[in-house]
């Protein structure tokens, strides 16, 4: 009897642990670039196919429907969410940086602050652009101080990802870029600090440099700078208030 027991028990734990899993897979990102080339294309589609296995019992990178096991329903999950053909075949390259966010689950609504749409973004795919789409390097030395390096990263992203993807943040004695992760945008804990200066990436508020104070998202290119949405937060109770939107003159320094 205590036998049979234990054994009712393990199952029942390895089911509550099954579905756990599983909840967890279903509320975080679902990143469609297999193969991290910045794009979701045709080879993406066949990486996912080559996966198809009935061995994959566990967690695997491509079970996309939270499963627990890679199989056709995964590729039917992938086209729903990618344009294709008839035959199945990929119709457009997108860029994982599109704002329409094919990267991040639909359950992740986007913000709408002084009614702008603010799309949540993937912390992993910031720092991957940084690091490899991005000639800056984290300047400690010389005359470069935190407040130029954001100015390019802010004007650099911009350009490249786009308008309202890194923000520019201030703790009132240091500058970093920020980013919004989805959630209640008036909670410092759903913005992550981005910060190649100290090789800094969290999400949620910080102590000491990285104690947000504001929190400023570019707009459009202005006569003098960026017009912007300007936040104040409160880094003691999480809070964002005081929304408002004016021009936001970022200045140069080595991004021309």
């Amino acid at each position: 009897m205590p036998v049979v027991l234990v054994i009712t028990v393990l199952v029942l734990c390895y089911l509550f642990m099954g579905s756990v899993i599983a909840d967890t897979r279903k509320e975080g990102l679902t990143d469609l670039d297999f193969d991290n080339d910045g794009y979701i294309t045709q080879k993406d589609l066949d990486i996912l196919k080559s996966h198809f296995n009935e061995r994959y019992r566990g967690y695997v990178p491509w079970d996309l429907n939270a499963d627990l096991k890679c199989d056709c329903r995964d590729f039917y999950y992938f086209v729903e969410r990618v344009p294709v053909n008839q035959r199945y075949r990929v119709v457009a390259n997108i860029s994982v940086w599109n704002m329409s966010n094919y990267t991040i689950e639909r359950a992740r609504a986007p913000a709408v602050i002084l009614g702008e749409t603010i799309y949540p973004q993937n912390p992993r795919r910031v720092v991957a652009w940084i690091k490899h789409c991005t000639s800056l390097e984290p300047p400690k030395t010389g005359s470069v101080v935190c407040v130029h390096y954001a100015r390019d990263l802010c004007r650099l992203a911009y350009k490249e990802l786009g308008p309202k993807t890194i923000a520019w943040g201030s703790s009132g004695v240091h500058a970093y870029g920020m980013i919004y992760t989805g959630g209640n945008w008036r909670k410092l804990s759903s913005w992550a600090i981005i910060d190649p200066y100290w090789k800094f990436y969290r999400i949620g508020d910080a102590l000491g440099l990285h104690d947000t104070r504001t929190i400023v998202i570019l707009l459009d290119k202005g006569r003098y700078g960026y017009w912007a949405i300007h936040l104040n937060a409160n880094p003691e109770n999480n809070t964002i208030y005081d929304a408002y939107k004016a021009e936001y003159r970022i200045g140069n320094y080595r991004e021309p």
